[in-house]
């Protein structure tokens, strides 16, 4: 693909400039925009021949692995993959990434909202969005599913092959599949204007820099200090998501200076973010959130609508943090004082770690635990059912879909 067409289709003003300092990683950036994922979209387009299973057969295999067997031809062959891990990939390994990303899982569970107002800034973001009709329609459930999936894919262990992170990774790699066939049936979509939709390179840049390097940036400001190991760990961690997800395996990150290498790449572009993300930004300070106390639904619906004016400010100024001054301003971030909270929240985090190292606050197995199921009660799914595989239809209806 030639940079000018390129930079024609993710908006970056200075494709030419970055590809002349890095020109094999900005190459292949430019070849994945017109990349999707074939063995997802085989069984996609097997379906609606009439030659495949039902969404709801396609799903059953997902979990039951008795099935998989009778599975037509295209889905057995992605099950025979997602199925069968790369000899990279170290169970052990990822676990330690899940136990080291959930000992600040509540802070972790947070960032999620910069890891999609990254992603608002590309129009290969934002695009199917608006190709669906998505554009600020069910953002709060949107919110929530992300973060119950990435909840399910980090916590330990439950990423291994068969486990509810594993098994909703697969399910959302098909349903990016149905959303490429459904835009190009009806006609929705110009590849060779604007890529492939849900292509290779922004779901490598997704993956890679959104849900792994910038989380880590916003720790770092925070006073969160990761050893190497643990980097390393988290790192194995979101590379096997990655490549469940269905991103090539050559596109993501071999350890963690890798990642930082890309996030740093991508960081480069300067973007010019579409209408839409003002749209999908404001959409998402409105409806993005929810205070919850515990309390009685009405008494804690009012506590939310006081507070919602505050809380909107507080997560406008604290995001804008880390978005670049030109791109914030184009998606309507405002800058104000309380973007400042975030060095005074620093000897808190501190604090935490010295009451961790002197292991006031227990072991680091029990930390992550803890952590990991204040969030879970906090998003509606049962940690103890989860862990003993009592996954039913009951949790898996509460993940809508995250496309």
């Amino acid at each position: 693909m030639s940079p000018e067409r390129a930079a024609a289709i993710t908006g970056a003003r200075n494709w030419q400039d970055v590809r002349a300092a890095h020109q094999d990683a900005v190459d292949a950036l430019a070849d994945g925009l017109m990349l999707g994922d074939h063995l997802a979209d085989a069984v996609v387009a097997e379906m609606y021949s009439g030659g495949g299973w039902r969404w709801a057969d396609i799903t059953s295999a997902i979990d039951d692995p008795s099935r998989r067997d009778d599975a037509p031809p295209a889905l057995r062959r992605f099950l025979g993959t997602v199925c069968s891990p790369p000899s990279w990939y170290d169970p052990a390994i990822a676990r330690a990434g899940g136990e080291a990303w959930w000992r600040f899982g509540s802070l972790q569970s947070s960032t999620l909202y910069q890891s999609l107002i990254y992603g608002y800034q590309a129009p290969g973001f934002t695009r199917p969005l608006v190709a669906t009709g998505r554009l600020t329609e069910g953002t709060w459930d949107r919110v929530v599913a992300t973060a119950r999936w990435v909840t399910l894919a980090t916590a330990p262990g439950l990423m291994e092959p068969g486990g509810p992170g594993w098994s909703e990774t697969v399910r959302i790699r098909l349903v990016h599949a149905l959303v490429r066939h459904h835009l190009h049936a009806h006609d929705r979509w110009d590849d060779e204007e604007w890529g492939v939709p849900i292509n290779q390179t922004y779901s490598q840049l997704t993956i890679t820099a959104g849900f792994l390097a910038l989380p880590m940036r916003v720790a770092k400001d925070f006073g969160i200090r990761y050893s190497r190991a643990d980097l390393e760990a988290i790192t194995h961690l979101w590379r096997w998501v990655g490549w469940v997800m269905g991103v090539d395996e050559d596109r993501l990150p071999r350890g963690f200076d890798d990642a930082r290498r890309t996030d740093r790449i991508a960081r480069e572009f300067r973007m010019e973010p579409p209408q839409e993300a003002r749209q999908l930004v404001k959409a998402l300070l409105d409806d993005g959130y929810r205070t919850d106390l515990g309390l009685p639904g009405p008494l804690n619906d009012a506590v939310h609508l006081v507070t919602r004016p505050f809380l909107r400010t507080l997560f406008e100024s604290v995001s804008r943090r880390w978005v670049d001054d030109e791109v914030a301003a184009a998606m309507g971030l405002r800058h104000t004082p309380l973007q400042h909270l975030v060095p005074l929240a620093r000897p808190v985090i501190r604090s935490r770690e010295l009451a961790r190292w002197i292991g006031v606050l227990g072991s680091d197995h029990s930390i992550a635990h803890r952590e990991l199921r204040f969030v879970t009660s906090k998003l509606g799914l049962d940690l103890s059912r989860i862990e003993s595989k009592r996954y039913d239809a009951a949790d898996k209806g509460r993940l809508e879909t995250v496309a």
